[in-house]
């Protein structure tokens, strides 16, 4: 995945969003910071395109919000399909939390994401990052061009 230029002022406002997080998001980065060992590593209120995630794996390409009484309301719902629709077009797989489940227990919803985790992990269908398509077998250019000869 190429990475992108972020803007200033949204760099400034993801480095707010971390200085100024829920109780809810303190909680869950909590339990998320200890799922790195298993190698599934989050960072926390990240840019992706022009938005701003609560938290994200890039390896995975999971994204993971918590969400507050403000996503309950039309405008609301509305907005976060939005921007659902425009992650998933980037490949991004969203999963949505209520903020009461996490302020009621963290751990559980730590071990959800892990489980989501590792089922991307073992999916292949998923592309794997970093490497480009495998040539078949069958394919007469890529063996010509290994061998020097033409087809």
């Amino acid at each position: 995945m190429p990475r992108t230029r972020v803007s200033f002022e949204m760099r400034q406002k993801a480095r707010s969003l971390r200085n100024h997080a829920t109780k809810a998001e303190n909680l869950l980065w909590y339990e998320l910071r200890d799922l790195k060992a298993g190698g599934v590593k989050f960072r926390r209120q990240a840019p992706i395109g022009p938005s701003i995630v609560d938290f994200v794996c890039p390896l995975l390409k999971l994204v993971v919000e918590v969400d507050g009484d403000t996503h309950e309301t039309d405008s609301g719902k509305r907005h976060d399909a939005n921007r659902d629709a425009y992650l998933k077009s980037l490949g991004y797989k969203v999963l949505r939390i209520d903020e009461p489940d996490v302020v009621n227990s963290a751990w559980h919803v730590a071990q959800m994401v892990r489980e989501k985790a590792s089922r991307l992990v073992g999916d292949p269908t998923r592309p794997l990052r970093g490497h480009p398509p495998l040539k078949g077998e069958g394919d007469v250019g890529a063996v010509a061009a290994k061998n020097g000869s033409e087809a």
